[in-house]
Formats: C-alpha cells, structure tokens, sequence
C-alpha cells in the first residue's frame, strides 16, 4: 500500500502517538495529531519511562530522534544500589563503569513529549 499522499488521523499526543505520527511523517503521510490537552504543559506526564532496544529505542532510531533522546535521557536512572537495614551500601551499580549505551535507558516523559512534539 502507498503512504505518500494518504491522510491519517492519530488520536493521542502522548510518546506512542507522537511516534507514530512521526514515523509515519517520514513515509509522506499527512498526519494530524488529535489530543485532549489544551498545550503540553496543561498536566503532568506522570512517571519515567525505560525504554528497551528493540522497542523505544528502535523506534526513535527509526524516526532519526537518537541524538535528541541522549541530549535527555538520564544514563544511570535504572542502576540499582542495594542497602541494609542500617543503610549500608551492599551493592552499588553506580561504581560499576560507565556502558556507553545502558541496558534500558530512562527519561521523563515530559521531555519525550518535547522531543517528539518539535521532531
């Protein structure tokens, strides 16, 4: 089927939605984004996402985004540190070296938002 020149309605603004209407963008598709908030900043987006390799991460890979979601993912959001009931370090992913890429990188949903709404 051919994307060029077809228009296609997306209802929701949130990280799927607006994924969606990018990617789909890429391919020539006239997207508009239906969403019940006002403006970006009318609530809370709520919690931190982690995304995974072969989901988030290859869709914003694919939407061309990488460089925007490294600028604000936080690297070291899901390492682990473990302590006892007298608040001794027992384990500490922290120490552990720096992967260039994490397993899982986290961000805010909030500049997600952002990220996807300016692409």
């Amino acid at each position: 089927m051919k994307l060029q020149d077809k228009k296609v309605a997306v209802i929701g603004g949130g990280p799927g939605g607006l994924t969606l209407a990018k990617l789909l963008q890429l391919k020539g598709v006239n997207v508009t984004v239906y969403e019940r908030d006002s403006n970006k900043e009318v609530r809370q987006q709520g919690a931190t996402l982690d995304l995974h390799e072969e989901s988030g991460l290859e869709a914003l890979r694919r939407a061309n985004l990488m460089n925007e979601f490294k600028a604000s993912f936080r690297p070291e959001a899901g390492r682990l540190r473990v302590l006892d009931k007298q608040a001794i370090i027992k384990m500490d992913e922290h120490e552990l070296p720096h992967k260039d890429q994490e397993d899982r990188p986290e961000i805010d949903r909030a500049p997600l938002r952002d990220i996807l709404i300016n692409a």
